[in-house]
């Protein structure tokens, strides 16, 4: 007599006169009685086996063991699987082991009986078994049905292959219990998925559910979900079950119940669309003489299809709101789509969708829609015209600020000219000032002849552009500067080429120079004279302005997001009015441009000035 570790014993005799090779394993899969020939076969002693675990006697054996073992416990007779051992003491060979239920007298489920067989006297059995494998593999892809495992303490779900086609995933997927809910359609389907589930594991619950699923591919389907929860010792340890594709029965029921609709006058003579959807498939019932006017197609276009093909994706994504109203209000606002007519014209429809009462258990939408389009043409040329009336005054307004600062530039080198005339006394130098006042008359009248050819634009600024030498502009408004540059004692050094050109507004491009090297004058360091470098670099897309100086720097982690916004300023200097470099930017970006800065307090600044080169 052999005692399990449960300290359950067990008769043996009728074992040991059996002249098969099987062996006694109880629910723990640990190992109660064998056969002679069972021990012989694998060159084991009788002790050897007592209270031994199953997998610790041939660690070899796969987690598909487990699962069978367990399938054979649930009652299933006749379980057969070819391996091969490979324990210490028996060489690799591999065997038919037949798993069926043993049973108590009472009939109680106490175990598994294994059988272990040949492998060349059951040649014939295995060719059996492998045409019954794949029989039972075509079987479940017809009728699209598969099996599944959940193990509770893991939360480890393992399932069929058949159960990937159902999902629309690769063989090689690998499925979690989270994302298994997640493929359940959102709303009623995925919240019954998730509570069943855990009623099962809870409370011993089983069911049967008919629920929506999405794909992987997209595609929405009816499937049958059924599942039965699994305990040991009053806790739940697994939950099996099966999911069976049932898109195609729901179909034929829907068809065999919907009751056709009776003849209405109102429904096919009134002068907008109208369609007659059912809630539950989305197919399209019915829609009305005005409807099929209105796209250009025949009835047979969408009768019977679903109206998912034929909206678009945002109102598709509103599809879950839009039940929600349907449910709590009997229906749904007005919304608008883009539509293609037959003719290949592009609709605008707004439509309204109102829930009718239940026919033979099966809910519809009467959605309303109306042709639009003239009227949302009509309000986008009005958008149009309040945008450019917007875009206007912003230039009018940028213009204003860029004339007053251009111009102020200009009073302040006369101002600072005349000055220096009124103290000189030297004759020679005396006649360069006024050369330079000359010089600065001239320039002025070239920049409010430049301010005018911007008044003037009316059209595309890509199209007024010109291709300008930077070096001319350069020298242009250095001449402007003079005076500036001669009282603060600064210095340009030019290192541009002279072969470099850039495609601006030459009023644009004299004001952005104006600004940036003003810039880098007035917030110079006390104690250094200022010096600001120019130099070139050339991308694809861009010719780039460099502009260093070494003046007082921008504490660029506080003001970096607002240096080039209107009266934003960043030094306490009594002249800063914070609006050089917000007309800068706007220059630069209405020529397609860009600009950007780097810089380091109490060492200097660096813009870059992107002229685009188309």
């Amino acid at each position: 007599m052999i005692y399990t570790k449960n300290k359950l014993s067990f008769s043996s005799d009728w074992i040991q006169q059996i002249p098969s090779a099987i062996a006694l394993i109880d629910a723990d899969f640990n190992f109660v009685s064998a056969s002679p020939n069972w021990l012989k076969k694998f060159n084991f002693e009788s002790t050897d086996l007592s209270g031994t675990n199953l997998f610790e006697l041939f660690p070899r054996f796969s987690q598909d063991w487990n699962t069978r073992l367990k399938y054979s416990l649930d009652g299933l007779k006749d379980i057969k699987v070819i391996d091969r051992p490979e324990n210490p003491k028996n060489r690799a060979e591999n065997y038919v082991w037949n798993l069926n239920p043993w049973k108590d007298g009472y009939g109680n489920i106490i175990g598994v009986i294994l059988k272990v067989e040949n492998l060349s006297k059951t040649k014939e059995l295995e060719l059996e078994l492998n045409k019954a494998k794949n029989l039972l593999n075509e079987k479940g892809k017809i009728a699209k049905i598969g099996s599944w495992e959940l193990n509770t303490a893991d939360r480890d779900l393992k399932w069929t292959p058949a159960v990937n086609d159902i999902y629309g995933v690769s063989k090689d997927f690998t499925p979690t219990i989270d994302e298994v809910f997640n493929f359940y359609k959102e709303g009623t389907s995925r919240k019954i998925i998730s509570k069943v589930v855990e009623e099962a594991i809870s409370t011993g619950k089983p069911w049967n559910e008919n629920l929506q699923l999405v794909k992987a591919t997209g595609e929405e389907i009816w499937v049958n979900s059924i599942g039965r929860p699994k305990f040991k010792d009053g806790i739940c340890v697994r939950v099996i079950g099966t999911i069976q594709n049932i898109t195609d029965t729901i179909d034929i029921k829907a068809k065999t119940v919907k009751k056709e609709l009776p003849s209405n006058p109102y429904f096919d003579n009134v002068p907008f669309g109208l369609a007659l959807i059912n809630l539950n498939s989305g197919k399209i019932l019915d829609i009305n003489k005005s409807f099929l006017e209105l796209t250009g197609f025949e009835k047979s276009h969408f009768k019977d299809k679903s109206f998912k093909s034929f909206i678009n994706p945002s109102i598709k994504k509103r599809s879950k709101q839009l039940l929600n109203e349907l449910k709590k209000a009997n229906g749904f606002g007005e919304l608008e789509m883009p539509f293609a007519h037959k003719n290949k014209k592009r609709l605008i429809l707004k439509f309204s969708g109102k829930l009718l009462e239940k026919e033979n258990n099966q809910l519809n939408v009467l959605v309303t829609l109306e042709d639009i389009t003239s009227l949302v043409q009509k309000e986008k040329s009005l958008k149009k015209v309040l945008g450019r009336s917007k875009e206007q005054n912003g230039e009018l307004l940028n213009f204003a600020h860029m004339v007053s600062h251009n111009l102020k530039a200009h009073a302040t080198n006369f101002s600072l000219l005349l000055n220096f005339l009124d103290k000189e006394n030297g004759e020679n130098e005396r006649q360069k000032l006024m050369d330079m006042l000359f010089n600065a008359s001239d320039n002025l009248t070239d920049t409010i002849k430049g301010l005018r050819e911007v008044v003037a634009i009316k059209t595309n600024i890509n199209e007024e552009k010109r291709l300008l030498s930077l070096n001319d502009t350069v020298f242009h408004v250095e001449q402007n500067l003079i005076g500036l540059l001669k009282q603060n004692n600064g210095r340009i050094i030019n290192e541009i080429p002279d072969t470099v050109k850039v495609k601006a507004l030459p009023a644009y491009l004299e004001s952005i120079l104006t600004n940036c090297l003003t810039n880098a004058i007035k917030y110079r360091k006390k104690d250094k004279d200022p010096i600001i470098i120019l130099n070139i670099e050339e991308t694809k897309d861009y010719t780039i302005l460099n502009i260093e100086d070494n003046g007082l720097g921008i504490n660029m982690e506080k003001f970096g997001d607002k240096l080039f916004g209107l009266y934003k300023t960043f030094h306490k200097n009594k002249d800063a009015r914070g609006i050089g470099l917000y007309i800068t930017k706007n220059q630069i970006e209405a020529m397609n441009g860009k600009i950007s800065a780097t810089s380091i307090v109490n060492q200097g600044t660096t813009f870059k000035i992107y002229f685009n080169k188309l």
